[in-house]
């Protein structure tokens, strides 16, 4: 739908040079909305933007042997061999009943499987499966498949590149709607639509009030005439997410805010640096955390995500040891806290060859409406 045959036929070798070296005849997953670990694989093998509908895909180590897409309704079958690319698509009223019509298929019942995450694999699924074929073995393909969606090549920064620009977009389009007397609701309805009317499938957008950032699901409360309005615009565009974490000023901003204001985007500029390939996550979370102690504040514990296909591909903390390498994408925002005031604040980075390159072009500066 988004992504070239091409990047078809390089992600399917990978996936197979992978499955081969963890002994797999094939693997399972489902996919539904590709956040928090739901999903994001199936979007990798499939190109195809489901509806939350857990849809499941069979892919196979043998190239003669041609994935399966098991889909529940008609509409969804003709969508996906129109779009997707998977040509092999089936009705499915029972996924597990036809998991195992798809295992005789195959041949399959001494087969040793690959699950994305066995523990988001149904037990019932793998009982049930065990039952019929004792000789089956389902093993854990997840890290891997993670692994292998952490690369980005040229195909996907542009998706990525593409999703950021119109994060961009949203946040200054959107600043109009962020008057005294309009609703949560309004506000982020004005936000969403700019996203949704410039082909992004998915969002997640938040929004706080007062000085104390505690982003939600906006409400029919009513924009204040005076304080920090906070709002958190994530996007998915072609199937990648990325992420804008800005507040403004109602009038004159309180001595605590730009306190705060400063602080974030001082501390990010101080783990940038570190943000390149060489290092681990840890280090420049690290750096980030430490300067926000340093300036007297205290700091929440949430200063970011790691970002792909799934909105959380991994989360960077001062205690994740894992290697920055190119073509990651991170969302970087510390959340320092001073009394009973706090801020969300960050955007987008892409890890680049030497260093990171920064996607979201919104400035850092503190706008007062």
């Amino acid at each position: 739908m988004f992504l070239s045959q091409k990047e078809k036929g390089t992600r399917y070798q990978a996936v197979r040079q992978e499955m081969a070296r963890h002994g797999l005849d094939a693997i399972i997953m489902r996919g539904s909305s590709a956040i928090r670990g739901d999903g994001a694989s199936f979007r990798f093998l499939t190109d195809f933007s489901n509806i939350n509908i857990p849809l499941v895909l069979i892919f196979f180590k043998d190239e003669e042997q041609k994935p399966i897409l098991l889909v529940e309704s008609r509409f969804q079958a003709d969508r996906a061999r129109k779009y997707s690319w998977i040509k092999d698509v089936r009705l499915s009223t029972n996924f597990l009943q036809s998991l195992l019509e798809i295992i005789r298929e195959k041949d399959s019942a001494q087969a040793r499987v690959g699950a994305d995450g066995l523990d988001r694999f149904p037990l019932l699924w793998h009982q049930q499966i065990k039952d019929a074929f004792p000789e089956f073995t389902l093993a854990d393909f997840g890290p891997a498949l993670k692994s292998l969606r952490q690369h980005k090549s040229r195909e996907a920064i542009r998706l990525v590149k593409r999703s950021a620009a119109l994060v961009d977009l949203a946040f200054k389009k959107g600043l109009k709607y962020i008057k005294p007397g309009k609703t949560e609701w309004e506000v982020i309805a004005g936000i969403d639509c700019v996203l949704k009317s410039h082909g992004v499938e998915k969002s997640f957008n938040i929004i706080s009030q007062g000085p104390k950032t505690n982003g939600y699901a906006p409400s029919g409360r009513r924009i204040a005439k005076k304080g920090m309005v906070f709002v958190e615009i994530t996007a998915c565009y072609g199937g990648y997410w990325t992420q804008l974490a800005r507040a403004v000023s109602l009038g004159k901003p309180s001595e605590d805010l730009v306190r705060l204001h400063q602080v974030s985007v001082q501390s990010i500029k101080k783990a940038l640096p570190y943000l390149k390939p060489g290092f681990r996550v840890s280090k420049p979370m690290t750096v980030m955390e430490e300067h926000v102690k340093s300036m007297g504040l205290d700091v929440t514990p949430v200063y970011g995500h790691i970002v792909g296909i799934d909105m959380v591909e991994d989360r960077p903390t001062p205690r994740n040891e894992t290697d920055i390498t190119p073509g990651m994408v991170f969302i970087v925002h510390p959340w320092p806290v001073l009394g009973k005031s706090s801020l969300l604040w960050g955007e987008t980075y892409l890890i680049t060859e030497k260093g990171n390159q920064r996607l979201n072009k919104v400035g850092d500066e503190l706008i007062v409406l």
